[in-house]
């Protein structure tokens, strides 16, 4: 009996219980955020919760016996805003939340980008947007406004998908603005950092000009549409677009507008037919992305020697490449459920 304790004793010192651990800040103030619930996922559902103290630190050990690899989650909600990390076992947790308010200065849309297309007697619209909250100190916006969609009365549109800058991904429901019969709102917080948006709609189409008008809610950096080789695009905005020379493909379009302060009106139209030779496509939960052979989207750039005598600046990469590193970007981490955009465009990140 003595010898068996002992051999209990030493596994329990060699094979220490599972534990996450780690300190909650508030990013607003830089200080600890103490009195938080801490809750911990993995893809079998909550393993685990606990306070964190007044130096912010907390401890949860899971209530299953988890792998040593095993996928966790740990999630705090403040002013009632939902923060998701990742967390490894036996690693300390660096965790960021931040206060939140109705409005907040200085975010801008990185880039907005329209694909159309069309198919049969249908018009199939992807937009992908990237909205970036520069906010100093940084707080987190949370308005029923916070984006603003403008989409045809008569399109049928599928929920939003939604990437938050800690990786948290979501499907939102567009809300129709009450009094408008195109303005559709997301409900979803704008972190500080980046936020991703992807959204599909259909319309009826005829191949006859159908004009799409917007106002900016944000200053745009950039602002694209893709449309195949044989579909017809027309400025009808006092900012006219450009034709993008050098697009990647031969068989599609694009073109684009920069700079765009905020409250500017612009619009384009579009007849004809056709279909884009590469488009977004969300993938749904539990299914798998294609094999690729892209760099991960979270390695460092190649650094580049600059000669003596530099030559003229590249022009910019098309549309594709951005709306790319956009579809890269939006991840979900429901229940430790990882899933990515379809990254179906050649070129470089």
């Amino acid at each position: 009996m003595k010898i068996s304790s002992a051999i209990l004793i030493l596994l329990a010192i060699s094979c220490p219980a599972q534990t996450f651990r780690g300190r909650v800040m508030n990013g607003s103030t830089g200080n600890p955020q103490p009195s938080s619930q801490v809750i911990l996922f993995t893809s079998s559902g909550e393993q685990g919760r606990a306070m964190t103290n007044d130096s912010g630190e907390f401890r949860i050990v899971p209530k299953a016996n988890l792998g040593r690899h095993a996928s966790a989650v740990v999630q705090v909600i403040q002013d009632g805003v939902d923060y998701f990390q990742p967390v490894v076992q036996g690693q300390f947790a660096n965790f960021k939340v931040f206060q939140s308010a109705s409005r907040v200065r200085l975010i801008v849309d990185q880039l907005s980008i329209l694909q159309f297309q069309s198919a049969g007697k249908r018009l199939q619209v992807t937009e992908l947007h990237a909205l970036k909250n520069l906010s100093t100190p940084p707080i987190t916006q949370v308005a029923p406004g916070n984006f603003i969609l403008f989409i045809p009365p008569d399109a049928q549109a599928e929920p939003a998908i939604v990437s938050s800058p800690d990786g948290g991904t979501s499907k939102v429901p567009l809300t129709p603005v009450e009094g408008s019969k195109d303005q559709y709102r997301i409900e979803f917080p704008l972190k500080p950092g980046l936020t991703k948006y992807a959204i599909r709609y259909e319309l009826p189409y005829n191949a006859r000009e159908v004009v799409f008008r917007r106002q900016t809610q944000y200053p745009i950096e950039r602002f694209g549409v893709m449309i195949p080789k044989s579909m017809r695009f027309r400025s009808v905005s006092l900012r006219s677009f450009h034709r993008v020379a050098g697009s990647q493909n031969a068989q599609e379009q694009q073109f684009e507008l920069d700079k765009l302060a905020s409250d500017t009106a612009l619009a384009f139209s579009l007849s004809g037919t056709g279909e884009l030779a590469h488009v977004f496509r969300p993938l749904q939960p539990g299914e798998r992305p294609a094999p690729t052979r892209l760099a991960s989207p979270t390695s460092a750039a190649s650094r580049t020697v600059v000669p003596a005598n530099p030559l003229p600046a590249p022009p910019r990469p098309p549309l594709a490449s951005h709306g790319r590193a956009i579809a890269v970007g939006i991840l979900v981490s429901a229940t430790a459920l990882v899933w990515f955009f379809t990254r179906r465009v050649k070129g470089a990140i």
